[in-house]
Parts: structure tokens; sequence; C-alpha cells
């Protein structure tokens, strides 16, 4: 095969220039036609002539090289229709439409030009001895069939990146979190956009007239977004100038003010302007995706309150028995560490998390003169106790919400223990929901590390040796490994949700 440079120039890259293959037995044809176009351009490119001696190797070529935008295709004076197995090949085996088919035939095909153009998927039959006659008309030829390949493939590239948008936009909808979608909207962007890897992004919110990042990538990852203007008109040029000593790219930028009072900034600067097309389904795709921000940030909003509720919840019992004020919020946020570690998904742990405080929730019916009782508990007394378990069950169980029904586990079963001995139930073993084994680690230790009305908080050492001690009697034994194994976690959260008036003797605790 031979590849012709054009004007005696250093050989085109395929990207400066319109590939053109001819697929022809003699390489004169190929002199000739580049002899007639040494000096052609269309949109200010060039052609880069190949050529193929045969059908065979113009297969090779069109495998190797998918950038063709013209193959014109020799019929000569021997009669022989092999070349046209090309046309099948190129369109129906490459699935290739966008290459446009010209047969340039010997004049004894004259007569079966109507029938090659109607069997056929070519675009031009042309008689040799025409373009010889008359340069112009060749060019002429060539300036339509680069005209309708442009065309062709911009429509098709524009089909594909809505296709594109479409999906990436359905995409976002597994995302779990803000800032995870958020990385999501960089990465599709930076694909609609066409810039690769040589791209810096940001996507700033605002919520209570201040702004937070919710996801950076490249030069932008330093920004302090406490740090920024309040007013949009402001942000946007302090950001195309960010890190740079030049003046930057106007780059993509969609800023979308939502119905839940936040406000919202998507910039890029990918060290060029995305053309109007790429542009336009950059938009397309933030006002996509802009719903499903607007569904998390509601989500958000209402797992907040929820959660609030919850802890208000499992605080009205804590309260009346005079126990720490931090007490559920501890109890939640160790049972979702200590799920975790054991493998739930994160998920299911925050499902936890969210149930857990509400296991004593029980205890809103029991008399303030039993729960606050400094002393001993009668045997009665401790009766009446032991039926909060039953108690907060029976509360909980009518609801289909996954979080109350898992508080009715927690509630009914928190007090069983492994080794069986516990209450209400008996239970034994793995009898005892997994929900409840650790929600019953994550209570005792809290109350043995918490001073109450009837005792002071445990030196730690002593908490480590009954631990050990009840492991496979009071605690399931692989979840008690694991939460003495990363103690020092669980000492974290205790030490972040410290009850101000107990604060002396958590020091003592640590």
């Amino acid at each position: 095969m031979d590849i012709y440079r054009e004007n005696g120039e250093g050989e085109l890259t395929n990207e400066i220039a319109w590939n053109i293959l001819l697929v022809a037995h003699r390489s004169e044809e190929l002199l000739g036609l580049s002899h007639i176009l040494s000096d052609f351009r269309f949109e200010g490119r060039g052609v880069r002539l190949i050529h193929a001696a045969g059908i065979d190797e113009a297969r090779l070529l069109l495998e190797k090289e998918p950038n063709i935008a013209s193959v014109m295709l020799e019929l000569d004076e021997s009669g022989d229709r092999r070349p046209l197995s090309l046309v099948s090949y190129i369109r129906q085996t490459l699935q290739n439409a966008a290459v446009r088919i010209v047969i340039v035939a010997d004049r004894i095909w004259a007569e079966e030009e109507e029938e090659i153009m109607l069997g056929y998927d070519i675009n031009t039959f042309r008689i040799k001895g025409e373009f010889d006659q008359q340069e112009g008309r060749l060019k002429a030829s060539l300036v339509a069939a680069l005209r309708a390949y442009r065309d062709f493939k911009k429509t098709d590239d524009e089909k594909k990146s809505l296709e594109y948008v479409a999906l990436s936009s359905s995409l976002v909808l597994n995302a779990n979190s803000l800032e995870e979608m958020a990385q999501d909207v960089l990465r599709h962007l930076a694909s609609i956009l066409n810039l690769k890897n040589a791209y810096s992004g940001l996507i700033l919110q605002k919520v209570h007239q201040k702004w937070n990042k919710l996801a950076a990538t490249g030069k932008y990852t330093g920004v302090d977004a406490e740090t920024l203007p309040r007013e949009i008109d402001n942000v946007l040029p302090l950001l195309r100038s960010f890190g740079s000593n030049s003046p930057s790219m106007e780059g993509f930028s969609f800023y979308s003010p939502s119905s839940v009072g936040t406000e919202r900034l998507v910039f890029i600067d990918g060290l060029r302007t995305p053309s109007d097309w790429e542009y336009y389904l950059a938009e397309s795709y933030c006002a996509n995706t802009d719903a499903v921000f607007e569904n998390l940030e509601l989500r958000h909003e209402i797992e907040s309150t929820q959660k609030e509720i919850i802890y208000t919840l499992g605080g009205i019992a804590e309260t009346r028995s005079q126990e720490t004020g931090f007490h559920v919020k501890r109890v939640a946020e160790y049972t979702k560490l200590l799920a975790l570690k054991y493998g739930l998904p994160e998920e299911e742990a925050n499902l936890l998390a969210l149930a857990s405080p509400m296991h004593d929730i029980g205890k809103v019916g029991i008399s303030d003169s039993i729960l606050n009782k400094p002393g001993k508990l009668t045997d009665e007394e401790y009766a009446i106790m032991k039926d909060h378990a039953r108690s907060g069950y029976e509360m909980l169980k009518h609801s289909s919400r996954p979080i109350l029904k898992t508080a009715a586990i927690i509630a009914l079963q928190h007090h069983e223990k492994y080794g069986g001995g516990g209450y209400p139930q008996g239970l034994m073993g793995e009898e005892i929901h997994l929900y409840a084994r650790i929600t019953a680690i994550a209570d005792v230790f809290d109350a043995l590390a918490s001073d109450r009305v009837y005792k002071k908080a445990w030196p730690l050492p002593e908490i480590i040796q009954f631990f050990h001690k009840e492991r496979g009697e009071h605690f399931d034994p692989v979840l008690t490994d694991l939460f003495l194994e990363h103690l020092d976690e669980f000492l974290e959260i205790r030490a972040f949700y410290v009850d101000e008036k107990y604060s002396n003797s958590h020091t003592k605790l640590l």
C-alpha cells in the first residue's frame, strides 16, 4: 500500500487531512489523482490519499483506519465484479454507513451504471475520463462526498452523545449521597465535553448562605468553599482565574437554584472552550441531573428530620430514667460501627443506627419510682422493669416501615443473652436477631462507661475484663471480639459525644 503526502510536505495525520482510499490495481490512477488534488482544500483541510492494490488490502486498511471519508473503487476493463464485494463488506460487516463510496468505472461498465447503483449501497458512479477532462468536476464530487461524510458523522456523533447523556443521567440515580453523585457528574461532564484527563472541575452547593464543596478535581481540589463570595456573580470570575497566571478559557458552568432553598454551581475548566454542541449537551445533562440532586436533598432533609424524631423518642425514656444525655446517640454510632466491622453493608448499618436509639422506648410506661430508684429493685419492681422490652415491641410492631420494624426487634430482644438466661423470651445464640446482639454490646458498654443514678462509671480495664468474662455468655463471641479489637474507635465516639456533667467520670474512664 502507498500513502501519499500532501504537496510533498510531511505526512498528514488523520486528524488534519481528509482520508481518501483508492482501490485500484495500478498506482498510476493514484498518481493522477494526487496531481489533480495537490492543492485541494475543504474546510481548511487537504486530502490524504491512501492506495490499496486490491480488495484484501483494502479490507485491512478499513479495519485499521476507521476515519476514511471516501472510498474510490475502480472497476477496470476486465469486467471483474469482485471489487463490488468490498461495498457489502463496508456496509454490512464493518457497519460503516458514514464513508462515501465512489465507483470509478471503465467505459465498458457504462450500461451497468443503473443496475450497480440500485444493487449496491454506493453514493456515486463515475466513468473514467470524466475527471481527466474536467478537474473541477472531480473536485466538486469530492466536496459533495466530504460534506455528506461530515454531516453524517456529526449527526451520528450527536446521536451517540445524546444517548450518553441519557445513560449518564440514569446512572446518577444510583448515587447514595450528594457527594457521591457530584463526583459522578464531574466524570460524566468531562466525557461529554471531550476533556479526557486534562480538566479541573468543581461542584458547589450553597446552604444557609454558605458554599459547601460537594466534589472537586484538578486544581480545584484545594478550594476552600467557605471563603468564596456569597453571590454567584462574584464566584465565577474567581474560579476562572483560580490557580492561573494567564486568563483562563471560559470552560463550562451551570448554575441552579433549587426548589428546596439551596443553590448549586457546576464549573469545569478544561483548558479549551467547548463547542456549541458540547455546551448544549452538558447543559442538558446538568438539567437532567438537577432533579436527582433535589431528590437527594429532600431525602437527606427527611432522613435528618426522621433521625431527630427518633433521637427525641429514644431520649424520652433516657431522660425519665435520668440517664446521660447523649446515650442514644452514642448507642446509634456504636451499633453502626460494630455492624460495619461485622461486614454489614453501609445501608443496613445506617438502618441499624436509626433504629437502635429506640431500644428502651418501652420505659416510658414505667413509673419514676422504679426507673429512678437509687437502691436495689425488689423482685416485683424488677419484673416490671423487665417488661419494658415487651412494651417497646408492642409500641413499634404495627408499623411496616423498615426503621420501626427493626426498632421493634431490637426493643424486644436487646436484653436476651447469647448463652441463655436473658429476657423476655429466654432466647439463645443465633435465635437472637443479629441487630439485637449488636445493640446489646453497644447498650451495655455505654451503660458501664457512664454515670447513672444508681452507680458510677466503671474504669476502662474493668469494662474490658467484663466483656472478656461475658464473651459467649451475655454477648455474641464474634461481635465481642470485634468490639474489643476496635475498642479505640468506640472510645473516639464516646469522646465526641461526651456528656458535660459527666466529663470528670469520662476522664477517669480513659
